[in-house]
Formats: structure tokens, sequence, C-alpha cells
């Protein structure tokens, strides 16, 4: 897993408030889909043009795209295999003023 230097205009999330609540992983630990740990999510980082959260912080400060996580119960699954994964965005709302 690679630091992901795409991300460049993202928020943080406390600037935002997530559509459904329920999708807030922060927290949460992300694993390989053989176990391996690569730590916990730290925040979700919104796209202030598209609304909705484009990458993931982990606890040790690398971002991860979103579109290469599958959400599960309690935890979250880091693919490199992009295609084996259904996008699901966390759709947030404007900003909090």
């Amino acid at each position: 897993m690679a630091n992901d230097d795409r991300f460049g205009e993202l928020e943080e999330l406390s600037s935002w408030e997530l559509v459904n609540d329920d999708q807030d992983i922060r927290g949460w630990p992300v694993l390989s889909p053989n176990g391996n740990d690569y730590g916990t999510v730290e925040d979700m980082l919104v796209d202030k043009e598209k609304e909705h959260v484009a990458a993931v912080r982990l606890s040790d400060n690398r971002l991860v795209a979103t579109d290469n996580l599958e959400i599960r119960d309690n935890d979250v699954i880091y693919h490199n295999d992009r295609a084996a994964v259904r996008i699901v965005y966390a759709k947030v709302r404007r900003p909090r003023t």
C-alpha cells in the first residue's frame, strides 16, 4: 500500500456532514483481504466539487482512495484490484458553517 499523491484539494470530514451516519468509518481497522493490518482510519477526506468522500487518511498518515476500500460490518478491506470491489461513495452535505 503506497501513499496516493493524486489528492490535492480534499477537506477533512469535520467540515462536512455525512448524509448517512452509518458510513462513518473513522476508527475502523483497515485490513488486506488476507488479514494483514494496515492500521485504522484516522479521517475521511471530502472531494469538495463532487461532494463525496474520495479518500481516507490512515493512522500512519497514508492516504487511500475510497475506490480501493470495501466497507464491511466492523472493518474495512483494502483491495489492490479495484475491479473486485463495487464502489459506493459516502455522500456528504454542504460544508458546515
